[in-house]
């Protein structure tokens, strides 16, 4: 068995004192889920027009048209899918994987230390948290309302790191590692925005959305990175890494590594989202559920943690314009400002987050 650097995990997380973990990591208390189907969309063909080559004229028209309906048949169907040829460079993905396990691994207390959601007052791009994945605008940890029986079953088994893409180039570190890890954040956010807003297109098309609604409904200036780390877990079978939610993004783009952890529900079961090398889950959030009339679903999910392997993974979250309106058939007008902060109220008084349903228009009697 690897040896774990327990000393870099907030103590809550930690073994016992000479307590031994044992090898096996089969959960007996559940069946082992089924690989999720999921339907796998060729980025390339979706924005490739018709190319001229030496010999001949190649139309890529159709192959576009048909990947497109395939987005729009995904989102309906299971709210995710998963996106190969996205044209993210291979070295990018592993150098920040690199680099997170390197700043994970830090002891916690310094890690505390350099990436504090605030210092002299000043909100900072990049914060770290852990135990749960609720966090205020300013990147800390949410203070949620505990019950009486409050244990550590109740923490989530993850930290991470919250990162402000807008103001990431304003910071600027002396260390080599936190710069270089920077600088790879923001090279890797202007990617995932590219994405982000080439998807939307396709999106707003088949939800026949207007041009004006499209730029306001998607604001590459909301995006944030979560980079996440999953600790080894003693007793896996007591805690999730992230419990059942779903996500308040428009898009949430996750890269995972090669641990596996991810399980996603569709038709009432749970299903094993599958890590495949080089390519990346895009699952559809509340706000496009909304804006979608409900005909595409926030995806529900969460995470299990290993006994044996700790899991990395990136997530890139885009949201709407702070004051644009969202209308919607089936929800009163909101904007994400009103959503957050009911999400965050519900969370601080009944530590749950209720989402769209506190937006829902009520159901009209048919007599």
């Amino acid at each position: 068995m690897s040896e774990s650097n327990f000393e870099s995990y907030p103590s809550l997380f930690r073994p016992p004192p000479n307590s031994p973990i044992q090898e096996s990591n089969t959960d007996k208390t559940e069946p082992l889920l089924l690989d999720a189907a999921i339907p796998v969309i060729d980025y390339f063909k979706c924005i490739t027009t018709t190319t001229t080559t030496t010999n001949q004229d190649v139309d890529y028209d159709d192959d576009k048209s048909i990947c497109r309906n395939l987005i729009g048949e995904a989102c309906r169907d299971w709210g995710l899918f998963r996106l190969v040829n996205h044209e993210i460079p291979v070295p990018l993905l592993n150098q920040i994987q690199e680099h997170a396990k390197k700043l994970f691994s830090l002891p916690y207390e310094t890690k505390k230390a350099l990436f504090s959601s605030s210092n002299n007052n000043i909100v900072s791009p990049i914060s770290y948290f852990w135990g749960t994945p609720a966090l205020t605008p300013s990147g800390a940890a949410l203070a949620q309302k505990r019950g009486p029986q409050e244990n550590n079953q109740s923490l989530q088994w993850m930290e991470g790191f919250n990162v402000s893409l807008a103001q990431l180039s304003h910071l600027h570190y002396q260390d080599l590692l936190l710069e270089t890890f920077r600088c790879l954040l923001e090279e890797y956010g202007k990617q995932q925005a590219r994405l982000a807003t080439e998807i939307f297109k396709v999106l707003g098309s088949d939800l026949k959305l207007e041009p004006l609604q499209c730029q306001s409904y998607l604001s590459v200036a909301t995006g944030l990175l979560r980079v996440y780390r999953y600790p080894r877990c003693f007793e896996p079978e007591r805690t999730w890494g992230i419990d059942v939610h779903t996500d308040s993004s428009v898009l949430s783009i996750i890269h995972q590594d090669d641990v596996g952890g991810l399980q996603v529900y569709k038709d009432h079961q749970w299903l094993h989202v599958k890590p495949l090398s080089n390519t990346l889950i895009v699952n559809i959030g509340d706000m496009l559920q909304a804006m979608s009339d409900d005909s595409y679903m926030s995806v529900k999910h969460r995470v299990k943690v290993n006994k044996l392997k700790e899991r990395i993974s990136i997530g890139y979250f885009v949201f709407p314009a702070e004051d644009a309106v969202i209308q919607s058939s089936k929800y009163n007008p909101f904007t994400y400002a009103d959503f957050r902060a009911q999400v965050q109220h519900d969370l601080k008084t009944v530590c749950l987050k209720t989402g769209l349903q506190k937006f829902k228009l009520p159901i009209k009697s048919l007599n």
